[in-house]
């Protein structure tokens, strides 16, 4: 059993590494970010079931803290990977204007708009979330918005900036 949970421990790793290094640029975030949460997860019960065959009773706090130690890393990627994301877009970010096209009201979020604009021919959607619903309520489909995106990556490395007052 050992022997194939070290295979198998092999096989998610270097799964993970894959994903962290070469798909994120091709996945959506929630997309990357939950397949990258389910090979952590995998990994740590892996290492958990390694722990436990080779470990005494005695030791199993041990494997406990460890466990947790690997969850917290998972958040710590989480952090460190958004982060990342945030800089290259204030860093290599170019300003461009956009509409609104659609106002969504989350049930367990604050009320959010998507927005639209094009870069080389091709249209892409960002978001922009307005906490207050008086301001919220005054905007209308179609208003303009300023957007900052990343040339290389449109689709996932952009954030809406601000509405602009017409």
């Amino acid at each position: 059993m050992k022997r194939v949970l070290i295979v198998f421990g092999i096989i998610i790793i270097s799964l993970e590494i894959t994903l962290y290094f070469f798909w994120y640029k091709e996945l959506k975030p929630m997309e990357f970010f939950v397949l990258l949460g389910l090979c952590h997860l995998a990994n740590t019960s892996i290492i958990f079931g390694i722990m436990t065959e080779i470990l005494p009773k005695k030791k199993r706090k041990l494997i406990i803290n460890l466990s947790l130690a690997l969850a917290i890393t998972f958040f710590m990627i989480l952090y460190f990977n958004g982060s990342r994301v945030q800089n290259r877009i204030d860093n290599d970010g170019v300003l461009t204007n956009g509409i609104v096209i659609e106002k969504k009201y989350g049930a367990k979020t604050s009320p959010y708009l998507i927005t639209e604009f094009s870069h080389n021919g091709l249209k892409y959607e960002s978001q922009l979330t307005i906490p207050d619903s008086r301001e919220f309520e005054k905007v209308k489909l179609g208003d303009s918005v300023l957007i900052k995106f990343v040339k290389e990556y449109p689709k996932m490395m952009n954030r809406t900036e601000k509405l602009l007052k017409e």
